[in-house]
């Protein structure tokens, strides 16, 4: 596929959002939540820039069932991609690069909030890991004084600060930035500390680390389930005990498509041998969003130019289906 570029900003939304909606309740909730698919346009965190164009190419190849709920896209590129960064970042283009973040995050923050204040299941759609930061900072400020609890499916740990990351590239710090960790313009983003406390933050599928990164969830106390751990024990059972601890507390599902093998998900800047099988994650995810507890559902790192026959494309659809099946089977 070739490389596409854009120069500038802008916004595309093929369908106006409604007025009037409900607003959301999570205790004695009986209303069926409408889906708000947000897509993402930013490779400005990644090494590999490709993934800014991963939303464009899933929305133009998105299901019919899909195609009845609001969707918008917003492309965040300022000037020609690079796609491809060597190396570690200079200071200077690091800076360039975290600004371009930062206005990203600002925006997807305001939009993931006003979803869930509509009470909309928002469907995030990437674009690079960075976005983490937007999504998940706007929906814990749509639940003032509630804690909220993260499902993260990852390769990686993500959890780096701009101290340990030996490539200065965000998309590798959104977890840091969420547990209250690294620059101050992330870790307040739309909330002030924290938006999700130690305990309630779950790492799967993860096989590919640095020490700093490694050291700081050790010591946060964050629970981190390794592939080998997954592939030993299975992924329904490890689901269970997430969501037996999180019984309490509204949640989160954030998967990146690198979690899984690249057999299965080539499309990704940064694949890892050994991954997570669809078929597994299918029977332990399917119907997730049919809990009333359950916020919202991200899906990062989607480069269709290293694409093979719009296998990963296929992948992340599936997973939305997956995830938000039977959720209206009674409509």
């Amino acid at each position: 596929m070739k490389a596409i570029q854009f120069h500038t900003k802008f916004t595309f939304v093929p369908q106006n959002k409604s007025n009037g909606r409900k607003t959301h309740s999570f205790e004695g909730e009986s209303h069926v939540r409408q889906l708000n698919i947000i897509g993402v346009g930013s490779g400005w965190g990644a090494r590999n820039m490709g993934a800014a164009d991963g939303p464009k190419v899933l929305l133009e190849n998105s299901p019919p069932s899909f195609r009845q709920f609001p969707q918008s896209l917003t492309y965040w590129h300022h000037e020609p991609l690079s796609f491809h960064n060597p190396g570690r970042l200079p200071n200077d283009r690091a800076i360039a690069h975290a600004d371009h973040v930062f206005e990203m995050v600002s925006a997807l923050c305001l939009e993931t909030k006003e979803s869930v204040e509509q009470g909309e299941i928002p469907i995030v759609l990437g674009g690079d890991h960075s976005m983490a930061i937007g999504t998940w900072s706007g929906i814990k400020a749509a639940l003032p004084g509630q804690e909220m609890g993260l499902i993260w499916i990852d390769a990686h740990m993500d959890a780096h600060t701009p101290e340990t990351s030996p490539s200065l590239n965000v998309h590798g710090m959104p977890l840091a930035a969420l547990l209250g960790q690294g620059e101050s313009r992330y870790v307040n983003l739309g909330v002030k500390g924290p938006v999700v406390k130690p305990e309630n933050l779950f790492l799967v599928g993860i096989r590919s680390f640095e020490e700093g990164e490694a050291l700081l969830l050790r010591r946060l106390g964050v629970r981190v389930y390794s592939v080998k751990e997954v592939q030993e024990r299975g992924l329904v059972p490890i689901l269970h005990d997430i969501r037996t601890k999180l019984s309490t507390h509204r949640f989160g599902l954030s998967i990146d498509v690198d979690a899984f093998d690249p057999e299965e998900a080539p499309g990704t800047g940064t694949p890892e041998a050994l991954g997570l099988r669809f078929s597994d994650v299918k029977e332990a995810l399917y119907g997730l969003a049919q809990d009333p507890a359950f916020l919202a559902l991200e899906i990062a790192e989607f480069n269709p130019h290293k694409d093979v026959n719009n296998k990963t494309c296929q992948l992340v659809w599936d997973l939305v289906s997956t995830v938000t099946g039977g959720l209206y089977d009674k409509e």
